[in-house]
């Protein structure tokens, strides 16, 4: 269930709508020898819902039917061109990175599972294209 109650989501101007929390999801971009962090970025919550589930569960939360959640086994899934939810990597060099992107990172939602929350992937940027191998969920 979001963190706050619908009276207390916060406008966001970027996306034109309320937000149930700040940060449902937070993106670091690192340097892959060093872990130094180069650009972040986050994904901010404006409706929890089971887009689709996993065989033999079912959708219990819906947006439009003004339910918010996420339930076991199903997941809430975004298009990649939702605008205000990327990492600006103008200024990073070409090279090897790690994509660090951590789920309910200060665990609003409550969860019978954190263990999952964190996935890392290679990253090869060439100043133009960034290919991505190895995603694993991380500690």
């Amino acid at each position: 269930m979001p963190s706050r109650p619908r009276y207390a989501w916060e406008w966001h101007s970027c996306h034109q709508h309320y937000h149930s929390m700040d940060e449902f999801s937070h993106y670091d971009f690192l340097e892959a020898n060093s872990q130094r962090r180069v650009a972040e970025g986050h994904k901010a919550s404006f409706c929890l819902e089971d887009s689709s589930c996993d065989y033999g569960y079912r959708r219990r939360y819906a947006c439009t039917s003004h339910t918010q959640g996420l339930s076991p086994g199903c997941y809430d899934t975004y298009n990649a061109d939702i605008d205000c939810q990327w990492i600006d990597i103008t200024d990073v060099k070409p090279g090897n990175y790690v994509l660090k992107v951590s789920v309910n990172p200060s665990y609003q939602v409550p969860e019978s599972d954190y263990s999952n929350n964190v996935v890392r992937c290679d990253i090869r940027y060439t100043g133009h294209y960034a290919y991505t191998s190895g995603c694993r969920l991380s500690a």
